[in-house]
């Protein structure tokens, strides 16, 4: 027997997972959170809903040659102040 098209939802929603879905056709880029799916609608598509990744910084520096960047704020070289950091987006 075949497992059901959406088997791996189905199981991520029973065990409490939330569900998003949209029309298969639509041409709207978003996702909806779906309480109580439809899993034989043949006009939607599931998915389970994305876990956020953690952020990712880009620290910024005053140094004696100017304006520094880097990945780790722990940098403790003498003659380089921390300004801040950025936030680096997945575009």
């Amino acid at each position: 027997m075949n497992q059901h098209k959406w088997a791996k939802e189905i199981k991520a929603w029973a065990a409490g997972d939330d569900i998003e879905s949209r029309f298969y056709w639509s041409t709207d880029p978003e996702w909806y959170s779906d309480a109580c799916p439809e899993w034989d609608n043949e006009d939607v598509i599931f998915r389970i809903k994305p876990t956020p990744k953690e952020p990712q910084y880009l620290y910024v520096y005053n140094g004696n040659h100017g304006i520094m960047l880097g990945i780790r704020k722990e940098l403790d070289i003498d003659g380089i102040a921390y300004i801040g950091k950025i936030k680096l987006e997945e575009v």
